[in-house]
């Protein structure tokens, strides 16, 4: 049963982080409050806040920002593009909804990390391996969850495992997901 409908796009706008991409808002056809804490709870990376109501969250690069009636994209390729994410919000809005007697709401908010919390468990040798310039910015990519934890070789080379645990513990605690292995400890 479909209980999101119409997904209308009311704007498009150059996008602010990637000038050669797009952002837009669209109008949903019925407020989703209700279904939200059931989409915190099946999304990974949703940081939701109950207050507003409001899900921030990331689907592959691009930035979605969930409103009752709105949503809000960013970093989006084209309008094709666009319509393409609105087919995947309808479909998650909507399983979420014909799901909900099986799906646990969650209408906790997920923990944010602030880089230097990560980077104080890095092993700061500024190596490299990871292809950034430094463990600042190699956390500020981990938080930002556009890096996972296996790319830091140094932290897996067994000179730092207090530290890596430290890390895995915190991100975990936080709503991150952790690689398979390390996930049930």
């Amino acid at each position: 049963m479909s209980y999101l409908k119409e997904v209308k796009i009311i704007q498009t706008m150059p996008c602010i982080a990637m000038p050669e991409r797009i952002r837009f808002i669209a109008e949903l056809d019925k407020d989703i409050s209700e279904i939200m804490p059931y989409i915190n709870a099946v999304v990974d990376n949703a940081i939701y806040n109950k207050d507003g109501p409001s899900i921030a969250m990331k689907k592959d690069i691009r930035l979605i920002g969930i409103q009752p009636r709105q949503l809000a994209v960013g970093k989006v390729i084209d309008l094709k593009d666009a319509q393409d994410v609105i087919e995947w919000f309808k479909n998650l809005v909507n399983d979420c909804y014909n799901r909900r007697d099986s799906i646990k709401p969650n209408h906790e908010r997920r923990n944010r990390l602030m880089p230097l919390d990560v980077y104080k468990l890095l092993p700061a040798t500024n190596c490299r391996k990871c292809d950034e310039p430094s463990c600042m910015a190699f956390a500020v990519k981990l938080v930002s969850e556009d890096k996972n934890i296996m790319a830091c070789a140094d932290l897996f080379s067994g000179q730092f495992n207090t530290k890596r645990n430290g890390l895995i513990q915190l991100l975990k605690s936080c709503g991150y997901g952790v690689p398979e292995p390390f996930s049930q400890s």
